[in-house]
């Protein structure tokens, strides 16, 4: 009776670490901090996290964007004299549409018969 207990008993065991053994446990808790040299170690002893590592690299190149700007702004180039007028361009025709980006169109646009042209060029 003791013998077939303690045979049950070993059996148990050795299934039981079999099983242990076989069960990976990918959660095995945190890695140890890696050992730092030379500036890694300097610059880690100010931002010791990765997080604070982001936040300052991120704020060193917004730093210098916006010295950038500034510098710029303050600096700034001297305006440039006024280009020489450009010759004016020939006036539209009577019958013609102006280019609406000059300055004829206003004034084309303030007679109705005008308007009407105009609607009548787009369904064309």
């Amino acid at each position: 009776m003791f013998a077939t207990l303690g045979r049950r008993t070993a059996l148990h065991a050795a299934r039981r670490t079999a099983q242990q053994q076989a069960k990976r446990r990918m959660g095995g808790g945190a890695a140890a901090a890696p050992e730092w040299t030379g500036i890694d170690k300097v610059v880690r002893g100010y931002f010791p996290k990765d997080e604070d590592m982001v936040v300052a690299i991120s704020g060193g190149y917004l730093g210098l964007f916006l010295l950038f700007k500034i510098k710029s702004a303050l600096s700034g180039s001297p305006e440039e004299e006024a280009a020489a007028p450009a010759a004016a361009a020939p006036a539209a025709s009577a019958g013609e549409i102006p280019d609406v980006d000059s300055e004829e169109f206003g004034a084309f646009l303030e007679s109705e018969e005008n308007v009407a042209k105009l609607v009548e060029s787009f369904e064309k």
